[in-house]
């Protein structure tokens, strides 16, 4: 079966070992590992067609985004679509399925977790936090209106409290009583949270095409620690730059793993070092109010994380994969504990309107969830 969707795609499709790679949670995906030691190896995903439903628009997004990137500089490391035989960004099998191929780069390496040495960490994350704001600066030029909204409302805070309020409406597992705390959490933040969908509504922020999943481990390294590729690009979409710097330090300033509630905490050197190396990139195009509001992001982007685990733990844990019954809560939790966190910058001064914590909760109730 695989190797005939390979064949699809390659010549001599016989010469490659195809086996399941990565641990990622959305596609199947596979090594095409080339028999032949010094020739390249590809990367074939079947498409999850229940989060992406729409997979031929999904394509679309991804073939105009590569396509363009290769014209901005065509010398650069870069991930592309690898056609069909007939010139398809995918090929559609009998059952239905959607699959596509890319390179696959041997020599360079995605890490869930920056580097033990914090001195290599800080490194990788600006190296990170660079790439990721070049990559929004090369597709500048590319219309925003030739992007379709594959997930629409993907990062809007609005439409994931409404979902929220959905949930805790139906109550199908009879958990609502057991969340009382963190709902009351939720809806103190509100005002705040919800400044990102108000100032987009008001045109206040610019509509760019942005990268929308900033995950640290949505880049690839080199073995010098350096970024080379931005992978991942499902999620490319019309949106805020917000939306990308937030997640980027939600995952790259953070030291504990997203459901230890206890240990999360920020590391402000980190945060640094991807503030640093994400206006590297992009200081010189972004608005003066886009700069003046980018210490909001990471909260909301921490945020817009917790009431999506909150709701999922409502609904029985019907979207996220869990490791035991509690795990989405402890995930809210911990996202709700460093939305606050985030909003406490040390070095913002007092009267800054973006340091303004009236919304935070006191140090009792912020950081002791459980």
């Amino acid at each position: 079966m695989l190797e005939n969707i390979v064949a699809q795609f390659l010549e001599n499709s016989q010469k490659y070992v195809i086996h399941p790679f990565g641990n990622g949670h959305i596609h199947d995906t596979y090594q095409v590992e080339n028999i032949e030691a010094l020739a390249p190896d590809f990367l074939l995903q079947k498409i999850n067609q229940v989060v992406f439903p729409a997979p031929e628009k999904l394509m679309e997004n991804i073939s105009l985004t590569t396509n363009f990137l290769e014209s901005v500089d065509r010398e650069a490391l870069r991930l592309r679509v690898i056609a069909t035989h007939e010139g398809a960004a995918f090929f559609k099998d009998e059952a239905g399925d959607y699959w596509r191929m890319y390179p696959f780069f041997k020599s360079l390496i995605a890490h869930d977790l920056p580097n033990p040495d914090p001195t290599i960490a800080l490194q990788q994350i600006e190296s990170a936090a660079h790439a990721f704001g070049e990559f929004v600066g090369d597709l500048q030029e590319l219309p925003v209106e030739k992007i379709h909204p594959i997930l629409p409302d993907f990062h809007r805070v609005t439409w994931r409290l409404e979902q929220l309020q959905a949930a805790i409406q139906d109550n199908p597992l009879d958990r609502v009583a057991t969340v009382e705390r963190e709902i009351s959490v939720v809806k103190k933040l509100i005002p705040k949270m919800t400044l990102l969908d108000a100032w987009m509504d008001l045109e206040m922020i610019p509509i760019r095409i942005t990268h929308n999943d900033t995950k640290f481990n949505n880049v690839l390294f080199d073995e010098n620690h350096e970024a080379q590729v931005v992978i991942d690009l499902d999620t490319i979409m019309p949106g805020c730059i917000h939306f990308d710097y937030g997640d980027g330090l939600r995952t790259a300033a953070v030291t504990a793993a997203e459901d230890d509630v206890q240990g999360a905490t920020v590391d402000w050197e980190r945060y640094e070092a991807f503030h640093k190396g994400y206006l590297a990139a992009t200081e010189e195009w972004l608005t003066p109010f886009e700069l003046e509001t980018l210490p909001l992001a990471a909260s909301t982007l921490a945020y817009i994380m917790s009431v999506r685990f909150l709701t999922d733990y409502i609904n029985g844990d019907v979207y996220y994969k869990i490791s035991d019954p509690m795990q989405n809560l402890r995930r809210a939790q911990t996202q709700l504990k460093l939305a606050q966190l985030f909003m406490l910058k040390p070095e913002k001064e007092a009267d800054d309107p973006q340091n303004d914590n009236s919304n935070t909760l006191d140090s009792s109730e912020s950081f002791n969830l459980l």
